[in-house]
Parts: structure tokens; sequence; C-alpha cells
């Protein structure tokens, strides 16, 4: 069925031949955004990244753009074998390999919502509220961790950094005197070179600070979208790029929560 990009009217049954000898027992980390989940299969992963060089592939010959790369708790089942070429051996059997911590089965409601939750959720609806965009580019930025799309989740979260990290260059600099001409230099300086430590240094003396590794990992996310938009970088490793999130959600709560302090 033309357009559907979850595969609701098909599957496919794929056979991947890797001519090495592979450890099936390996593991490797897990994401660290899906929280306490068992380590993943360095074999399966192994295999997904052929599988969706396949996928690209084939969307860029066929413009068909609808077609969606296949995530590691995609492949639920699979069979493995050793071969020698001419003779299979069985090795592995999995039916069920979410990846992501198993089922949970209860009779409670699977997405309840604390009270406050609700009455800010009412707020928001009823008065037609502004949505703070920094925080939807970061719930987006953590979407695209789960669809494995870490380029996509580099510049969505670097992005949510920037609405909140210009602002708070805009209104610490107009405080301690800084002149217009000086903010929109750093402004440009952190877009262009990621030199964030540089600013925080100078607009946040005498106030809370960030530690150091926070402000390297922001650092390196800036620098790894710029390569993204600048230089077409299509390698993003996953564990650095979740960390890099992690990072910048921190970064962001710390500006918000500096911020009222001299806006006030």
């Amino acid at each position: 069925m033309p357009f559907d990009k979850y595969g609701r009217s098909s599957f496919s049954s794929i056979t991947l031949e890797l001519f090495w000898l592979v450890d099936l027992g390996e593991i490797v980390e897990a994401p660290i955004l899906l929280g306490n989940i068992p380590p993943r299969n360095k074999a399966k992963i192994t295999v997904l990244r052929f599988i969706n060089r396949f996928v690209e592939t084939v969307r860029y010959i066929t413009g068909e753009y609808w077609v969606e790369p296949a995530r590691y708790q995609d492949l639920l089942s699979y069979e493995a074998f050793y071969w020698d070429g001419t003779t299979k051996y069985p090795a592995r059997l999995t039916i069920l390999d979410t990846g992501v911590g198993g089922f949970k089965f209860g009779t409670g409601h699977p997405f309840k919502i604390e009270n406050e939750k609700i009455k800010e959720l009412r707020n928001l609806l009823a008065n037609e509220s502004e949505i703070n965009a920094s925080q939807v580019f970061i719930l987006n930025s953590k979407d695209a961790c789960l669809q494995e799309d870490y380029r996509l989740a580099t510049v969505e979260s670097v992005t949510a950094l920037e609405i909140t990290l210009y602002k708070f260059i805009r209104s610490r600099g107009a405080r301690v005197n800084i002149s217009p001409q000086d903010i929109d230099r750093f402004i440009k300086d952190v877009g262009l070179t990621g030199s964030i430590d540089v600013v925080m240094r100078i607009l946040t003396e005498g106030l809370e600070q960030i530690d150091n590794e926070t402000l390297s990992k922001c650092k390196g996310a800036i620098t790894v979208r710029n390569s993204i938009l600048h230089e077409g970088l299509r390698d993003v490793p996953a564990i650095e790029t979740e960390q890099r999130v992690v990072s910048i959600e921190k970064m962001i709560d710390y500006l918000n929560r500096t911020l009222p302090k001299f806006t006030s």
C-alpha cells in the first residue's frame, strides 16, 4: 500500500549472510534514554545496520521517502545459523526480543497523569497558552533517539539549546551592560563554533555555575550539528548522542533556573 510507512499492509522476511564469525552472545550498552533496560545484542545491531543501509539505498533509488528504517525493537523474531559454505547449523531462535525490557500487563490506566499536570494541561488548552518551543524540540529529540535517527536527534536538541541560550545571552548581556553588537557576536560565535564555554564564563560571573562536563557535551553537540548541516555528516553514534541530549536538557534547566534571578 503506498505511503504505508509502518508496514501495516505487509511484512518482510530477510536473509542476511555475514562472511565472518559472529559472536551471537556479545552484548553492548543499551540506550540511556530508555531507562533501566537490558543490554543489547551486538549481532542484532550489526544486522540492522546492513538492513538499514539497504532500506536507505532503496529510498534513494525509488524516491519512496516514506519507507522507514528498522529499529532494534522492530526486529522481534529472528533465527541465526552458522554456515560453512554448504551446511547451516542452527545457533539461535528468538521469538520476542523487544529490546526495551519485555512486556508489562495490568488492569489500570497505562498513562496515568498526576493531578498537577492535569491542571496544567487544562490551563494550557483553556487559555490557548503558548507552549515552550525549547521543550518541544527536546521532546522531538528524544523521540528521534527512540527512532534511532541520531542525526535528527542532534539537530533537534541543539535547536532547543540555542532557543534558550540565545534568550539567556540577550537578557544577561543587557543586564551587565554588554553592547548589542557584542551580544550579537556572542550568539554568532556560539552557533558557528560552539564556544558556549567562553560565553558562559563571561555571562555567569557571580552566578551559580554549570559543571564543565555538561558544557563540554553541549559544545560537542553544536559541533556535530554543524557537521551534519554543513558537511553532510551521516554516522552519528547512538550513546554519545543520547549523552549530549541529556546534557542539553540539563543546560536548558540551568538556564531557565538562572534567568529569573536577573530578569525580575
